[in-house]
């Protein structure tokens, strides 16, 4: 009996596709870079993201992200608006363990008021319409979302099966991608937020 196929639209639905070994031991902040800029022209997009996904008080867009080719000016303004975390795309993949892809307003959250209109329409003046995202596990079981943005439509069943197939879920740490030779661990907002308080008066 042959497994069904499900098409994927507007961050609604999931579709039936599986993740398969994965490719990139020890690989660098070069080489994550490189990765993901192959996967992302592999699908047809241009903008491609990889981040840890947003959990407990680590939810800030600029806390989670490893690599991302976004334009600057507008990384910058989604860091201000803080929305990541609330985001129609966490949020769909926070409710499904299999890809998704969201039609425009991927990365606003699902509130219609004028401030996710204006980042909608942001997103898209810089070609980051249509978002194709899935979540993969590492080693120590920490989830990250690889996301690939562009103006082109869905993926078909075999550029998303090449796309997890060329980086699935390997016995490695994707954090390991990070720029800069720094511990693996940083300090969550609310241990800044303590240390704040007890080191100034």
């Amino acid at each position: 009996m042959e497994r069904p196929e499900r098409a994927v639209d507007d961050c609604a639905e999931d579709a039936a596709f599986s993740p398969s070994k994965a490719v990139g031991a020890g690989a660098s902040f070069n080489d994550g870079k490189e990765r993901l800029g192959e996967m992302a022209k592999l699908a047809g997009f241009d903008f491609y993201l990889l981040s840890v996904f947003p959990r407990g008080d680590r939810t800030a867009f600029i806390e989670n992200r490893l690599i991302r080719n976004w334009p600057l000016s507008l990384v910058g303004f989604y860091e201000a608006a803080d929305l990541f975390y609330c985001s129609r795309l966490v949020t769909a993949m926070k409710r499904t363990i299999v890809p998704i892809f969201c039609k425009e307003g991927s990365f606003a959250g699902s509130a219609a008021n004028q401030e996710n209109r204006r980042l909608n329409t942001l997103f898209q003046l810089h070609g980051l319409k249509n978002t194709f995202a899935f979540a993969l596990h590492d080693a120590d079981l920490k989830q990250y979302i690889f996301a690939f943005s562009g103006d082109c439509p869905m993926p078909t069943r075999e550029q998303a099966m090449a796309l997890l197939r060329l980086h699935g879920a390997s016995g490695q740490g994707f954090a390991q991608w990070q720029p800069g030779n720094g511990p693996s661990e940083t300090l969550t907002r609310r241990e800044i937020e303590f240390l704040r308080r007890r080191l100034i008066p």
